[in-house]
């Protein structure tokens, strides 16, 4: 799953009883001088997909219940961002990346986090 499909999860998408999240568009940061908006982010369909189609994508069963604690602590309502900012919008690219690389230093050998593998957050 790649970061510009998580952004803007919501959360009904993640609650079904068959550990499934349903990914309906991408939302990738690209900066303000590559939108027609003039936002940072871009919603476009999903790569390789038809226009309009979703991905689901398999979700265990401990990941689901760490979603659902989450939405209960943070009161989240149908149509909410799983994941938000401090202003309830779309997480910065600059918190995600940091607590990536907090993450993979904390789990991976030394060798590994410094190597090109250990830097990289996905394949797009």
């Amino acid at each position: 799953m790649r970061v510009e499909d998580v952004v803007t999860l919501s959360d009904p998408d993640a609650v079904d009883q068959r550990c499934e999240l349903l990914i309906h568009t991408a939302t990738p940061e690209v900066g303000r001088q590559w939108t027609d908006t003039g936002g940072i982010h871009e919603q476009r369909d999903l790569k390789g997909r038809a226009e309009g189609e979703t991905r689901t994508v398999p979700g265990d069963p401990v990941l689901m219940r760490i979603l659902r604690q989450h939405i209960e602590d943070e009161q989240l309502k149908p149509g909410d961002l799983l994941f938000q900012g401090e202003s309830g919008g779309i997480l910065a690219g600059s918190v995600i990346r940091r607590a990536w690389c907090n993450a993979r230093k904390a789990l991976l050998p030394p060798h590994v986090f410094e190597s090109p593998t250990g830097q990289r957050v996905y394949d797009n």
